[in-house]
């Protein structure tokens, strides 16, 4: 495939939370025949895994970007599914679709409150979530996933503190932002909704050492998006110590260990549509 560089992050890192997006998907216990939109539906990974655990179901793919959307077509023609599925360019705040058109909405990574500028989709999720109960049929059920932690920093505890506690790590939230608006207070969100049966279940994907050059690719990638903005509001000190332990030319990188480890989870919200 040619893949944009952004693509490739988004491959390489995807490769480390698959573990925990699979599982999420076991759970989902969709029937036979079920019309599942997937939105963003990025590079295609989540429909491909899908289809492998429910192969009897339709699955529909939208995503903002067009470069995000042939790369999944391309990506589940080669792995024999596209029969079963279709990708096409859309806005996850104009979701064109009719009324009751799909029994389940799949919304993995998409929903994240903030500015739009910072790749957000909108300032609050309410509209979204509203109109994704509009196009689910009733007694569907919608699932929003987040990413929501993390441990990849073996060894240094007080420094992954720290850098966890800056702004950078924790965009788009900021301290001024509404508490409502924080992800894992979706449970909110998809009340006032409208969605009856909300349930929560988090899912672990456990890291081992880094077992060829797209792992540890996918592991530095993680370390940039996660901290590599945080220099300003860190010491010297502790800057210094982070891009050293994260360089791969380093002895002291931490993918050069013997024993190491790591883990990240996403959690994941449901609710069903009422009748």
């Amino acid at each position: 495939m040619n893949e944009n560089p952004y693509i490739k992050a988004l491959e390489s890192t995807g490769c480390l939370s698959e573990p925990a997006i699979r599982n999420a998907i076991t759970t989902l216990n969709l029937a036979d025949g079920s019309k599942v939109l997937d939105v963003p539906c990025g590079t295609g990974s989540h429909a491909q895994w899908m289809l492998e655990k429910y192969p009897n179901v339709k699955i529909t793919g939208v995503d903002i970007a067009e470069a995000h959307v042939e790369h999944a077509k391309e990506k589940l023609k080669n792995a024999g599914k596209s029969q079963s599925c279709e990708f096409i360019v859309g806005d996850i705040n104009k979701l064109e679709f009719a009324n009751n058109s799909f029994d389940f909405v799949w919304c993995c990574d998409g929903l994240w409150p903030g500015p739009q500028e910072m790749g957000c989709p909108a300032e609050a999720p309410y509209d979204i979530l509203s109109d994704m109960v509009r196009i689910t049929k009733p007694g569907g059920k919608i699932a929003v996933l987040f990413w929501s932690s993390q441990k990849i920093l073996p060894g240094y505890p007080f420094l992954e503190a720290t850098l966890n506690a800056t702004k950078s790590a924790n965009m788009p939230i900021n301290p001024k932002t509404n508490p409502e608006l924080h992800f894992m207070l979706a449970p909110v969100w998809l009340n006032k909704a409208g969605l009856t049966n909300i349930e929560i279940k988090t899912f672990v994907a456990d890291i081992p050492k880094p077992k060829n050059e797209y792992h540890k690719e996918g592991l530095l990638t993680l370390f940039n998006m996660f901290w590599g903005r945080a220099e300003t509001e860190i010491t010297k000190e502790v800057w210094e110590k982070f891009k050293n332990i994260t360089n791969p030319e380093s002895d002291e990188c931490v993918l050069s260990q013997k024993g190491y480890t790591g883990f990240l989870t996403y959690t994941m919200f449901t609710g069903e549509v009422s009748y």
